[in-house]
């Protein structure tokens, strides 16, 4: 069984000690484990056939949404429990509305005592394996600057994604980052709000051009 990979990273909002640690710990290296997967684990596990254990996933999953369609509350022994919340289509809820003014808003899952045991007590056998890499805290405004400099002398644009590999950061760091860097006029998008695309203002990263 594979050991849990995890690493250490700065609370970033803990700049007036409001936080009683300075540190959260983070799962990382995570992979994602398909339907198919799970399926053919069962079957290598049992004397069940692959379309069998489909059949059965497939039919499970009918009927927890018929249920829950419903306004059900549909309790999995030993595993988890789904109910749903609803909301005004118009957002704004008035308690005027009728039902067709009245949508689904998430589905609810949670996790039955037992059944976070059992994780627990597994995670617990299987042990846990520090990854080594850097802290997102631990890099400077002027590091980054830097790294840019030398970045943007290969290359004309960057991403979020580009930023966070290069600075070996964390998302919400990277982001945190791009934000100082726009606010700054440094960078500049020229894409799209949902797709940005950031080059370098003039007269920024270009010390060694």
């Amino acid at each position: 069984m594979e050991k849990v990979k995890y690493d250490f990273y700065k609370n970033p909002d803990n700049r007036q000690g409001k936080l009683k640690s300075e540190y959260h710990i983070r799962v990382c290296g995570q992979q994602t484990i398909s339907t198919k997967r799970i399926v053919e684990l069962i079957h290598n596990a049992s004397t069940l056939t692959s379309a069998d254990i489909n059949a059965v996933i497939f039919a499970f999953q009918e009927e927890i949404a018929n249920q829950l369609a419903m306004g059900k509350i549909v309790k999995l022994k030993g595993l988890c429990s789904f109910n749903i919340s609803l909301k005004s289509a118009n957002e704004t809820c008035t308690g005027e509305e009728n039902g067709r003014e009245i949508v689904l808003k998430s589905i609810n899952i949670n996790p039955e005592k037992e059944f976070t045991e059992r994780v627990k007590n597994m995670v617990a056998k299987n042990g846990m394996e520090k990854v080594t890499g850097k802290h997102s805290g631990t890099i400077t405004d002027e590091k980054v600057d830097s790294i840019l400099t030398i970045y943007f002398q290969k290359e004309k644009t960057i991403t979020r994604p580009k930023l966070q590999e290069i600075c070996s950061i964390t998302r919400y760091m990277a982001m945190q980052q791009i934000k100082r860097l726009t606010d700054s006029g440094k960078l500049v998008n020229i894409g799209f709000k949902n797709h940005p695309l950031y080059i370098p203002a003039s007269g920024s990263f270009d010390a060694f051009f």
